[in-house]
């Protein structure tokens, strides 16, 4: 974090692949460690044996995102991490994130966009907004509910990325 402190200008949002379940384990590691890592959230509620259960859940399972300063030595030190699989990117490069993208996660308001209620199981799509934004993606399944979400795969140089819990309405059809 002291690098990332003295050098703002050169510090990027990237997104880290780990396991599911235990992106809190790897968000508080790394908050030990003095990195800035963000952990998009949301809360639910759930009924069980009569009772009202209110918990956090990451709103991206099996990612967060780390600011640093680009270095050989900080993604193989984040890749080294106990639970974190990769880095979201490839040989060429790794997936930089928006600072405006991450600003929106942030905000206590979250964006509405309108849903395109076409998009279903197997449609091609551009994922549009979010971390993931500039993606092309295939959608693997939607589940309806009061934030319609999707399943999607993305292929990036080669490599693919599920993501579990992509809102519906980041997506664009093709």
């Amino acid at each position: 974090m002291k690098v990332t402190e003295m050098n703002p200008e050169n510090a990027r949002w990237y997104c880290l692949h780990v396991l599911r379940g235990k992106e809190f384990d790897v968000e508080n590691a790394l908050t030990a460690a003095n990195v800035e890592v963000f952990l998009p959230r949301e809360k639910i509620v759930s009924v069980r044996a009569g009772r009202k259960i209110e918990a956090e859940v990451p709103r991206l399972a099996s990612y967060l995102l780390v600011r640093l300063v680009p270095s050989a030595e900080a993604f193989s030190a984040l890749r080294n991490q106990k639970n974190v699989l990769d880095f979201v990117g490839g040989a060429a490069g790794y997936h930089v994130i928006k600072d405006s993208d991450v600003a929106v996660f942030r905000s206590k308001n979250p964006l509405r966009v309108a849903t395109d209620k076409s998009i279903g199981q197997g449609t091609e799509a551009d994922i549009v907004f979010g971390p993931f934004s500039g993606f092309r993606c295939i959608v693997t399944a939607v589940k309806w509910c009061r934030e319609a979400k999707a399943s999607v795969r993305i292929d990036v140089q080669g490599k693919a990325f599920d993501i579990e819990s992509m809102p519906l309405a980041y997506l664009k059809k093709l």
